[in-house]
């Protein structure tokens, strides 16, 4: 079943990576933490709670984990780790005066919308995991208030030329071109299947033809409608025989029944392309892409550690992850209880 992409801002920007910390008596009625003053209700929780056991109870789904129990209690961490950061960045958008409009969260419910085919069925996929209309826009709006403030707090972290050069120098091997052949070829069950399409094949050997007979015979799934074309190959790529064969074929020669572990096969090389060295200059956009993605996590993982660090964290009874996560106590056999230990861990996000 399709999930709501947005529903969680943990899953779009990895907010439950951080640590929990600190721990007091001083948190209001119904809640159970605060985060610099602003209390996270019990409600919110329990929201939580909800969703998990209304997707457990979906087809093919795990049974949701009793209470007390070590699988519940690391639940229970996430999602309280999860609803403390997401407070930490909302307070940074309210300090930054980010904020999202009405248009903003309906625009972005119609895109939903039309992923999942119309608005009912929107609403009737968000029931089924335990949403309410209201609980989907909330967290829609969470979403992207979050996605700001990550565009804030990641908007300086960019590669420097010299960055850019250096990664280039220490892995420019894999910016190569290596040597290919373009092949493709008709997969049957037999030897005489093969010599009929071998046939076949050197009676007209044009595009169209190599169409016309991997669509009639072919049992390649993923080739038999593309005219039995496999693209360019490496070599080592395909099964030993199948790999000496193209590269000890001529181009343009149909060749001989070829027997590899799939069945028989009749190929074809239609081009020889030779290995290519690569430049700075055609490898800086991707290396561009892969600095700017690492920095962009560093900046934004480094801004959530300092402010979590700094952020005055309070925690009810029952509700600091870090003794809902901590190791149980040994049994008088110095082993872990066989119930804990057979527990299967939850995932990584409460609304995954």
């Amino acid at each position: 079943m399709k999930r709501l992409a947005l529903v969680a801002l943990a899953l779009v920007l990895g907010l439950v990576a951080l640590t929990a910390a600190g721990c007091g008596d001083k948190v209001p009625q119904g809640a159970i933490a605060t985060v610099d003053g602003t209390p996270i209700q019990q409600s919110q929780f329990q929201q939580y709670i909800d969703q998990a056991k209304a997707t457990a109870k979906q087809p093919g789904q795990a049974p949701f984990p009793s209470p007390g129990t070590t699988a519940y209690n690391r639940y229970a961490a996430q999602i309280v780790q999860y609803l403390v950061t997401q407070q930490l960045v909302l307070n940074k958008a309210e300090s930054e005066n980010i904020k999202v409009s009405d248009s903003e969260v309906q625009s972005r419910l119609q895109t939903i919308a039309a992923q999942y085919g119309g608005t009912q069925k929107m609403y009737a996929a968000a029931q089924k995991a335990g949403l309410d209309p209201t609980q989907l826009k909330t967290y829609i709006k969470n979403s992207l208030i979050g996605q700001k403030v990550y565009q804030k707090v990641i908007a300086s972290a960019k590669p420097t030329a010299k960055q850019l050069q250096d990664y280039y120098a220490k892995n420019k091997s894999q910016f190569d071109t290596p040597a290919s052949r373009t092949v493709r070829h008709v997969l049957v069950k037999t030897k005489a299947q093969a010599e009929k399409v071998r046939s076949l094949l050197l009676a007209n050997d044009t595009d169209a033809n190599w169409k016309k007979v991997a669509k009639q015979y072919s049992t390649d799934p993923g080739t038999k409608d593309a005219g039995g074309s496999l693209g360019n190959v490496t070599p080592g790529q395909m099964v030993k025989p199948f790999d000496k064969a193209v590269f000890s074929l001529k181009p343009d020669t149909i060749s001989v029944p070829v027997h590899t572990q799939y069945g028989w096969h009749i190929l074809e090389v239609t081009a020889i392309n030779p290995a290519k060295k690569s430049t700075f200059q055609s490898a800086k956009a991707t290396i561009q892409q892969t600095l700017t993605s690492q920095l962009q996590q560093k900046a934004w993982q480094d801004w959530l550690t300092k402010t979590k660090n700094d952020a005055k964290i309070l925690y009810a009874a029952g509700f600091n992850p870090d003794t809902l996560t901590a190791a149980p106590a040994a049994s008088p056999s110095g082993a872990a209880s066989g119930a804990a230990a057979a527990t299967p861990t939850p995932k990584a996000s409460p609304t995954q």
